[in-house]
């Protein structure tokens, strides 16, 4: 069992400070659409920078800054292979919680008659 399971406490279901701090910080890693869209384009597999770059249109120093924020969050991996360095997904935590969220939003809109959400 985990740490962070570790945290629930007794019957009550309520988590801990710390666990609660934790899942707030991976909420915020993930609350930056690039960063989100960097995510779904290594949904693909390993990539380098510059393929990220390439594939998303964003600037290398943007691609940079946000698979450092995810890779100090333990949510994506880095390999060095010479020169290049490969990014890629270290669990598919991310997408069930987007299944989640766009299955809400696209209800939500859905009753507004609004944008389509589904994924």
């Amino acid at each position: 069992m985990s740490k962070l399971s570790n945290q629930i406490s007794g019957n009550s279901g309520k988590l801990g400070s710390e666990a609660l701090e934790s899942i707030a910080e991976i909420f915020k890693t993930l609350a930056d659409p690039g960063r989100l869209a960097l995510l779904q384009e290594l949904k693909g597999g390993e990539k380098t920078v510059g393929e990220l770059v390439e594939g998303l249109r964003m600037g290398q120093p943007s691609v940079s800054k946000h698979l450092k924020t995810l890779a100090d969050a333990d949510v994506v991996a880095r390999r060095k292979e010479g020169v290049k360095v490969f990014y890629s997904l270290k669990g598919e935590l991310v997408f069930p919680l987007c299944r989640l969220v766009c299955a809400k939003l696209s209800e939500d809109q859905e009753k507004r008659g609004m944008v389509d959400f589904s994924i």
